[in-house]
């Protein structure tokens, strides 16, 4: 299993429009940061996570040419309004589709409901709600996604979505609060060949994550490799986690590997770096975690990251 880290970045992205800073200005690639989004591809399937505005451009950096479903963390717009980008992967009711045979060939209407998009019953309403245009009736050619958006509250550790039967990735959806405003973040397993349950947990936008919902990511994870964490900025945020609430989290999820995302342009990543094994030490248990092999680092746009 793998996960490609197509975006990193706050909601403005980095460089921030008309900003000055010595980040934005930065002309190191780790410091280039568009908006947060995620490729999970396993065998030949491969899974999106969030679909923001930038989506378009990160479909063609990472030569994305099919999707098996979607995973949508919430609503807010960094995540969410590039979903007519989706299209290409499942045209509904397209001119091109019906009388190019080259471009029915390779980019076939999906059958039934439509691609599947994973997401909360609220988000689910916001979609609907939101762009409508989507799932009305067009004229021939007007060209818009086929969708099919699908609620995973029922889903949790002792009962996790197996969206594609002959690709054994169990995902877990873990609800947590961003600000006021309700989003999940997902855990992704796979059982390997001595039948160990290996996983990586994504789990941006968020200020607060329940107890449970952190038993539930311990329980669906297994042997977790990978943990990607929101991590704004260094200064508290009334919706976000800073770096050292993004440790503590990190600390008691236990991954091998934690790696801060949705970061805003306030430090570089050398910066963050630094930051990082400055505080280390107010936290033995991931302490010992980078003293057995592993790592507490920020992220970047292209990291890839296996299980």
């Amino acid at each position: 299993m793998k996960m490609t880290l197509m975006g990193t970045g706050t909601s403005h992205g980095v460089p921030v429009i008309a900003c000055d800073c010595e980040v934005c200005k930065s002309t190191d690639p780790h410091n280039k940061r568009l908006r947060c989004s995620a490729l999970l591809e396993h065998e030949d399937k491969a899974f999106l996570i969030d679909v923001g505005p930038d989506f378009r451009e990160q479909a063609l950096k990472f030569n994305i040419c099919h999707l098996e479903a979607v995973f949508i963390t919430h609503s807010h717009a960094d995540h969410l309004h590039g979903i007519d980008d989706l299209r290409i992967f499942s045209h509904k009711d397209s001119a091109a589709m019906k009388y190019e045979p080259k471009s029915l060939k390779k980019f076939p209407e999906t059958k039934g409901a439509g691609l599947s998009v994973y997401t909360s019953e609220r988000t689910k309403k916001h979609i609907h709600d939101s762009f409508p245009y989507i799932f009305v009736d067009h004229e021939k050619g007007g060209g818009s996604p086929k969708l099919n958006v699908i609620p995973v509250d029922s889903y949790n550790a002792s009962n996790p979505l197996v969206p594609c039967q002959d690709t054994k990735i169990e995902i877990t959806p873990i609800p947590m609060l961003h600000g006021n405003h309700h989003t999940i973040g997902f855990v992704f397993a796979t059982t390997d060949s001595s039948n160990e349950k290996r996983s990586i947990v994504y789990l941006t936008d968020c200020h607060f994550i329940s107890e449970d919902s952190i038993a539930q990511v311990k329980k669906a994870g297994g042997k977790i490799e990978h943990l990607v964490i929101d991590a704004l900025r260094e200064r508290e945020h009334s919706s976000h986690c800073n770096f050292l609430q993004a440790m503590g989290y990190a600390e008691k999820i236990g991954a091998k590997h934690t790696w801060f995302t949705h970061i805003t342009h306030d430090h570089s990543h050398d910066e963050i770096k630094l930051y990082i094994e400055k505080h280390l030490n107010e936290f033995p248990g991931l302490k010992e975690i980078v003293e057995k092999g592993g790592s507490v680092s920020p992220s970047y746009d292209g990291l890839v990251l296996e299980s």
